[in-house]
């Protein structure tokens, strides 16, 4: 069940749009206030109340997303439809820069507007079950080792901290994210699934998902760039609203894609790993991915910027890179070029392939770094001291006895 507030400047509008969230019959609580967008600051109490805020304006323009945009950032528990005059790239582009993530054009499509509800309620519902967190990485040029990063991170989670693991390969370029961690076909690909989306429960997905060691499982991306295409933005969120609360981490390798559906990933994700090598091009593109980052409202505390193959003597030095990007370097992983290559021929981790390597042990630090082990109770100058007391009362007694 949802608590809605319906936003709307026209009563027919407002009527079409209650009777679709009736047919749901769903238990949904809705609540109706005759407005545009642009008034949507004066209803700022009604809306932090809502779980779900539906705003149709039938005179919306792209300048008054900037009313949508304050009203979201005030509830960040807050889910947001927004009905726009069509869906376009542009639109929809604009949508995503204010923080909105379900848009639909008007006249509402009855199966697509169940099909929001459903996944909105799908995630209130995922916000009450285990602990997830997300880690998507990218790049802004391709061969920066965004995959061989993720898998190996991933390898590392499930094997050494015991971590129930799930790399999500959305890289719709040829991707391959699977033949770095198994050396079979997948049952089933990221297409695959979302082709029958319909039919996607816990059972499912399970059956389509590779499962590489007990605790990992892989679900492979398209390889076939023809056919990604027609992944759709909602047919991803429902298989991310479904198996986040499964597992405690899902890292996704997101290749170079920053669009409607990659930002699905970048939503949920607690830490978004941008990779970058020392050379001119990546920082001049890492800059510009950065700034499209920060315009799409997520913020630099979020961005780690990971440094592969990093070089001392590189004339892109570290504090070259962070005066360009505005956001230091979080992380250095070493060039380690030949257990690197035999990790990608062998189709294997390199936990298995070279345990002791510095690449190894530069992907354990990266755990560390993401991942931080709970602090320990000390046991220093406390312990010490209480440890101390029954020596000092036995001393004490024994002169006292004397």
């Amino acid at each position: 069940m949802l608590d809605i507030l319906l936003i709307s400047s026209d009563d027919g509008r407002a009527g079409r749009i209650s009777t679709l969230v009736a047919q749901e019959n769903s238990g949904h609580r809705l609540r109706t206030i005759r407005a545009g967008a642009a008034r949507l600051a004066e209803y700022r109490e009604s809306v932090q109340q809502a779980e779900l805020l539906i705003i149709d304006d039938v005179h919306l323009q792209q300048r008054d997303l900037a009313a949508v945009e304050t009203i979201v950032a005030s509830a960040p528990r807050l889910s947001c439809l927004l009905v726009t005059p069509s869906l376009s790239q542009e639109w929809l582009v604009a949508a995503m820069r204010v923080g909105v993530r379900h848009v639909l054009s008007w006249p509402i499509d009855e199966a697509a507007f169940a099909a929001e509800l459903s996944l909105i309620g799908e995630k209130k519902a995922a916000g009450t079950g285990r602990e997830s967190r997300m880690v998507s990485f990218l790049s802004p040029r391709g061969g920066s080792g965004t995959t061989l990063i993720t898998v190996n991170l991933a390898y590392a989670l499930a094997c050494e901290r015991g971590k129930r693991t799930l790399v999500v390969d959305l890289s719709r370029q040829f991707s391959d994210a699977h033949l770095m961690l198994a050396d079979r076909p997948p049952a089933a690909t990221l297409v695959d699934l979302c082709a029958q989306v319909d039919r996607l429960d816990g059972a499912f997905f399970d059956a389509c998902a590779m499962h590489v060691h007990p605790n990992l499982d892989v679900l492979a991306g398209a390889s076939d760039p023809v056919k990604a295409a027609d992944i759709r933005a909602t047919q991803v969120e429902r298989i991310l609203s479904l198996v986040t609360p499964r597992y405690d981490a899902v890292l996704v390798d997101l290749g170079r894609f920053v669009d409607p559906i990659s930002m699905l990933a970048l939503d949920r994700s607690t830490d978004i790993g941008v990779v970058l090598r020392q050379n001119i091009p990546h920082l001049h593109t890492g800059r510009r991915l950065v700034d499209i980052l920060r315009e799409l409202g997520y913020p630099a505390s979020k961005l780690r910027v990971v440094l592969n193959e990093y070089d001392k003597g590189a004339s892109v030095d570290i504090a070259t890179l962070t005066n360009a990007l505005g956001v230091r370097v979080a992380h250095r992983l070493p060039r380690d070029d030949k257990h690197a290559c035999q990790a990608i021929e062998q189709g294997a981790p390199l936990l298995e392939v070279a345990r002791s390597s510095a690449l190894a042990q530069g992907i354990d630090a990266l755990v560390d770094l993401l991942w931080p082990k709970p602090a320990e109770a000390s046991t220093s100058v406390l312990s010490r001291l209480f440890a101390s007391k029954p020596a000092a009362a036995t001393k004490r007694a024994r002169k006292t006895e004397s």
